[in-house]
């Protein structure tokens, strides 16, 4: 964990994952299952969402989805491995005025998540649970099931072996050699492995493979979305 942490770190230095934006699943996530932004000023929060409600950014990198959930009033957590990271997003929060974040970005493991069982309703994320051993994503996944409410929801992405440089059904480990996350570690999936992430932990509600295919050369990568229910 020492050498991930370390590897992460200098990626953070180098700016690598500096990302400011929420991603476009996530908002698609969030308008169908938490909140919609609806006007200026104006958010139409779904279901039964109350000043109770929280949410989990689960590698949360410099912050951007803690940010995007609290500006629209959704009482929203975040937590890293890297110190880099962690550090970027609450000088980001101070600048952007927000509040409690020293309490609420925390630097840690996702495999020993430091809140109680059952603390949060939503738990999200974003390339972050193929980013690391496939043993370690299936500790962290017993955790999102620990902190998060019975009937809560986790959406997270996997990216898929169906890409340029692999195959299908590809659902290999390897070390990244290029400049951006060099040394981090890309852990690929397929459907089989996706269920035997999930196992009997968590009923899986939504399961898409997006393809991006670039028209003017020959290249193509995929990512898996997952919306997953604890059943308890």
């Amino acid at each position: 964990m020492n050498i991930l942490k370390q590897v992460w770190d200098e990626s953070y230095k180098r700016k690598d994952n500096f990302v400011f934006y929420p991603h476009e699943e996530v908002i698609r996530f969030s308008a169908r299952y938490i909140v919609k932004r609806v006007g200026l000023h104006e958010y139409k929060y779904i279901n039964k969402i109350s000043k109770e409600t929280k949410v989990l950014d689960l590698g949360c990198g410099i912050g951007r989805h803690v940010m995007f959930f609290e500006k629209m009033g959704i009482d929203t957590y975040g937590i890293d491995l890297s110190e880099e990271a962690i550090k970027t997003a609450k000088e980001w929060a101070y600048i952007e005025k927000i509040n409690c974040f020293e309490e609420k970005l925390i630097q840690g493991s996702v495999t020993n998540l430091p809140w109680k069982d059952q603390t949060f309703n939503f738990i999200i994320s974003h390339g972050v649970l193929d980013s690391m051993p496939f043993e370690t994503a299936q500790k962290a996944m017993l955790e999102v099931k620990r902190v998060l409410t019975v009937d809560g929801l986790f959406y997270c992405d996997l990216v898929s072996g169906d890409d340029s440089n692999h195959y299908r059904e590809y659902a290999g480990e390897e070390i990244v050699k290029t400049d951006h996350e060099k040394n981090t570690v890309q852990s690929y999936f397929n459907f089989s492995k996706i269920k035997e992430l999930v196992k009997d932990l968590f009923e899986i509600e939504e399961c898409r493979l997006i393809k991006n295919e670039n028209c003017l050369s020959d290249g193509m990568h995929a990512r898996y979305h997952l919306v997953l229910r604890n059943r308890g």
